[in-house]
């Protein structure tokens, strides 16, 4: 839940949720984190009616970074943060297992 994130780590949950708002006009949009994750990995690209640019990767990078965190969406928990270390594990699983988590 949002209350329960760090300053940081806050700034990170509202950067994505803003990207999903510009996106798709949703809050956060189902596999966002993925999708955006993918964006930091392997650049640029189309995403819903924008696109996920240059600018936002550098700043999804940096506020991660700064955070140590990368957010994710959990029914129960709502947006939480698990360490990048977790992330980069609990992401490559997944999508190894479902590659159109990054399809968007």
């Amino acid at each position: 839940m949002l209350k329960d994130l760090t300053e940081n780590e806050l700034k990170l949950a509202t950067f994505m949720s803003d990207l999903s708002e510009r996106c798709y006009s949703a809050a956060w949009m189902l596999n966002l984190e993925y999708v955006l994750w993918d964006s930091v990995l392997n650049g640029p690209r189309k995403y819903g009616q924008d696109n996920i640019d240059e600018n936002d990767i550098r700043q999804l990078s940096r506020l991660s970074t700064l955070a140590n965190t990368w957010i994710i969406f959990d029914d129960e928990t709502e947006e939480t943060a698990v360490t990048l270390e977790q992330w980069k594990k609990q992401s490559q699983i997944a999508v190894k297992s479902n590659e159109k988590l990054t399809k968007g």
